[in-house]
């Protein structure tokens, strides 16, 4: 397996790789220069204003396809900030939240009402998906550095 020592990547763009932002993008990391590439599934690049794409996206010696977590790890995520919560009606409202229809939408509507958790979640999330970043690039490019920004 090939290393990949002189690749450093952006924590921020693997980040939001990984959290599939962007809808039915492709996100791809260049094993050449590590940046984080968004190419629409239309075969266009988002960085070309529209031009068609003609690199070769599906070469895995120069291409690593980067997969969006499950909806359930990042539902684990939410999960266990809950059980790190003390105790109380911010906590209750939060885990009742994960267990309604659309859980995901009811955590965040729920986080509004309560601003102190709001910012501990941004900062619990934050942490939690640069862990997966991390864990991702030992997984899947050897020897890569994660740049943080």
């Amino acid at each position: 397996m090939a290393s990949y020592e002189h690749l450093r990547v952006s924590a921020s763009d693997l980040r939001e790789a990984l959290e599939g932002g962007m809808g039915e993008a492709l996100w791809l990391l260049d094993l050449e220069s590590g940046q984080v590439i968004v190419a629409g599934l239309d075969g266009m690049d988002e960085e070309t204003d529209g031009e068609p794409d003609e690199v070769a996206w599906e070469d895995p010696n120069l291409f690593m396809p980067i997969r969006p977590m499950e909806s359930h790890e990042s539902f684990q995520i939410m999960e266990d900030f809950v059980d790190e919560l003390p105790e109380g009606e911010g906590c209750r409202a939060l885990a009742r939240a994960l267990r309604l229809p659309r859980p995901f939408r009811s955590f965040k509507d729920t986080l509004a009402d309560f601003p102190d958790f709001r910012e501990r979640w941004f900062k619990f999330h934050h942490g939690r998906m640069l862990e997966a970043a991390q864990e991702w690039l030992l997984e899947n490019v050897p020897g890569a550095q994660l740049a943080v920004d």
